[in-house]
């Protein structure tokens, strides 16, 4: 049993080791190899989407738990996109579940995720402080603080809610930001009533450039 389980355990690692080099090296043909046909082709159409818009990117994944059937990733992507003739930097981590069954991938969730897309020249050095777990209906904040302030010239800024799990459609309730005395934007968001996650967006304008994030929180009972 012993012998099986760290088999089982080398095997997830090579299988990650083996889908960062893929997504690396854009070996589209071979992806579909380390799926079973379901996930992939959850995994398909999401890729694919991403890959239109993002044709540099460049993956890093690490096993940060790896049990027989299930391994945690933690997974870092870098990329670049020029939008309307503008380049904007993309860097996004990930906390990404997998499910196994003979050496290939099963299933998969995104456990934890956050996303900055920045423009190339802009001066916006911005930290993000959130929780990454909350409960049901509870009321928390988000903060966004910029570690050097800059002169009036912030122009706008908001945060939504995105409405569903795909980050397809995004709702029009607007929540308004306010200054952080510290130099920031903060607000209060309100967790669903039921569990699950809850995605958050900001952006932040600035003459010199665009600031923007998108971070998953965590709902729990």
């Amino acid at each position: 049993m012993i012998n099986s389980a760290l088999s089982k355990n080398i095997d997830n690692q090579l299988l990650s080791n083996q889908l960062e080099e893929i997504l690396n090296l854009q070996k589209d043909n071979v992806l579909k190899d380390l799926f079973l046909q379901k996930s992939f082709n959850q995994f398909n159409k999401r890729y694919k989407d991403f890959r239109e818009k993002y044709k540099d990117a460049k993956w890093s994944i690490q096993q940060l738990r790896n049990d027989q059937n299930q391994s945690l990733l933690d997974i870092t992507i870098i990329s670049t996109r020029e939008i309307n003739g503008q380049i904007y930097n993309l860097h996004t981590k990930q906390t990404v579940q997998i499910e196994t069954y003979k050496n290939k991938i099963k299933g998969y969730k995104v456990i934890d995720e956050e996303s900055i897309l920045n423009s190339q020249k802009s001066p916006l050095i911005i930290k993000i402080v959130s929780p990454k777990k909350v409960l049901t209906g509870e009321k928390y904040e988000i903060n966004l603080i910029i570690e050097n302030p800059l002169d009036n010239s912030l122009t706008a800024s908001g945060m939504i809610v995105l409405s569903n799990e795909d980050n397809i459609n995004i709702s029009n309730d607007t929540f308004g930001i306010k200054p952080n005395q510290s130099g920031g934007l903060f607000k209060y968001i309100q967790a669903p009533l039921e569990p699950g996650s809850q995605t958050i967006s900001a952006i932040i304008t600035h003459p010199e450039g665009i600031y923007s994030i998108t971070k998953k929180i965590k709902v729990g009972l």
